[in-house]
């Protein structure tokens, strides 16, 4: 399996929802947030690369696969509150987190020593508060030999800027806890093997705040009732 911050997060959260989703496969209806930060993160990524804001805006649409809840405007406003800033665009990378294990990201902007995160979203918080953009500045760190780079989350509704400049232990934390997460699924990964009547008590549901957002929650609850 290869491994992103997204997937490791959801396994965090819960362990339940992450087999439903990555072992079993099964699909998770698009949201709006969903579809409308794709559709964001497209447009601005085109407006930066040079094409026409209204051109920009019409591929991100398309990007949204015509979600009927994204709208022109709401983007258009989003758009229009991104900083002037230049730089490569939608960096991708797939680096080794250990035997076998992979870890892939995309960067929404990177400069020399700085990237950026676009967030469409109506909750602000720190950039250190989650390990995303640390796990972005190691692979940064990783690929161009600097030994800190600044890495900053950019709330576009809220016209605000999240900052942290992130060192080498920064960097090498975030790589172990997301490789010590890794292993720990691949590990269970390999029990389901030979024992596949244990997977409820390999990714049990974690019930909290989230479950409100999960397409499974009802299937959650039925098979808690049979126990």
């Amino acid at each position: 399996m290869l491994y992103s911050y997204s997937r490791l997060s959801l396994y965090e959260t819960c362990p339940y929802r992450f087999y439903q989703k990555y072992i079993l496969g099964k699909k998770e209806p698009v949201t709006k947030p969903l579809a409308l930060g794709k559709a964001v993160h497209k447009a601005i990524e085109l407006k930066i690369n040079g094409v026409s804001e209204h051109e920009a805006i019409i591929e991100a649409i398309i990007e949204s696969d015509f979600h009927p809840e994204v709208t022109y405007e709401e983007i258009a406003s989003l758009v229009q509150r991104a900083p002037e800033v230049r730089g490569q665009t939608e960096v991708h990378f797939v680096l080794p987190l250990g035997d076998s294990i992979q870890f892939q990201g995309y960067i929404d902007l990177l400069e020399e020593e700085r990237f950026w995160d676009w967030k469409s979203n109506w909750r602000l918080y720190r950039a250190n508060d989650t390990r995303q953009l640390a796990l972005y500045a190691w692979a940064i760190m990783k690929r161009r030999g600097l030994r800190q780079v600044k890495g900053t989350l950019y709330f576009l509704r809220f016209r605000k800027a999240e900052s942290f400049v992130y060192n080498e232990s920064d960097a090498n934390e975030a790589r172990e806890w997301a490789r010590g997460l890794a292993e720990e699924i691949e590990m269970k990964k390999s029990c389901l093997e030979s024992f596949p009547d244990m997977a409820s008590s390999l990714f049990p549901p974690t019930p909290g705040s989230h479950c409100k957002h999960c397409p499974f929650v009802l299937e959650c609850y039925l098979k808690k009732g049979e126990c």
